[in-house]
């Protein structure tokens, strides 16, 4: 099975694409084969390209906590840094990221994904959130 040879929307960005990706990959979990549907889907809706593009945004996500670690042992005594406050920031994303993760895992099969995909929008601070707000004044 190959992958589209011309994009079906040239101007989507990383975000719509990984949007995208994870809704059909609620689709696909229904089928009596899901790894088969969604091969099938991803083909059908994406280039090679903008598949990788998707996975690399979905993979941004993924927490490196041995890394921050690093980071932070690097630091040693110099509580004032910037890298200090960044450090601290990350990890209280990284948790409220756990939490709402977990809310969503534990909301069972009646969670509407497009409803949750969409409502992801309108959380305060986010990118999709600032953009709306931006457009409305």
């Amino acid at each position: 099975m190959t992958f589209r040879t011309d994009s079906a929307a040239p101007d989507r960005d990383d975000y719509g694409l990984a949007r995208l990706l994870v809704w059909e990959r609620g689709f696909a979990k229904y089928d009596a084969d899901p790894e088969a549907e969604l091969e099938r889907r991803v083909h059908e809706l994406f280039t090679e390209d903008e598949y990788r593009r998707a996975l690399a945004y979905l993979a941004a996500s993924e927490q490196d906590a041995d890394r921050l670690a690093a980071i932070e042992a690097g630091l040693g005594e110099d509580t004032t840094s910037d890298t200090v406050w960044l450090v601290g920031q990350l990890r209280t994303a990284w948790a409220r990221l756990d939490e709402l993760r977990d809310r969503i895992d534990n909301s069972g099969t009646l969670i509407d994904l497009h409803y949750m995909a969409e409502g992801i929008g309108y959380v305060r601070g986010s990118r999709v959130h600032n953009e709306l707000r931006d457009t409305v004044r």
